[in-house]
């Protein structure tokens, strides 16, 4: 993703190497670096990096697409939490 940080880039590549599959990159934040956003179905996985140099962790909230209803929601998450967090709706 080509206005990301490189934090962002970075999951983009470990996210290629993870057993999930019929997702789509969504980036509905063009002006947010720091955002990346997975897409499956009417889920919508959003992933913030924007205190990772302070606390090495990663913010999730997952939603609805069609009724905006949070799912899930953590802060300040490793990889590997992130990836628990997230797995189930990617599967």
């Amino acid at each position: 993703m080509e206005n990301k940080i490189p934090e962002i880039n970075n999951l983009v590549h470990k996210f290629a190497l993870e057993d999930f599959s019929g997702y789509e990159f969504v980036d509905y934040w063009d002006a947010d670096t720091t955002a990346l956003g997975l897409k499956k179905g009417n889920i919508l996985i959003y992933i913030s990096a924007y205190g990772y140099f302070k606390t090495n962790g990663y913010d999730v909230i997952i939603e609805e697409l069609e009724t905006g209803a949070i799912l899930r929601s953590e802060d300040n998450r490793s990889y590997d939490e992130l990836i628990n967090d997230i797995q189930s709706f990617l599967k």
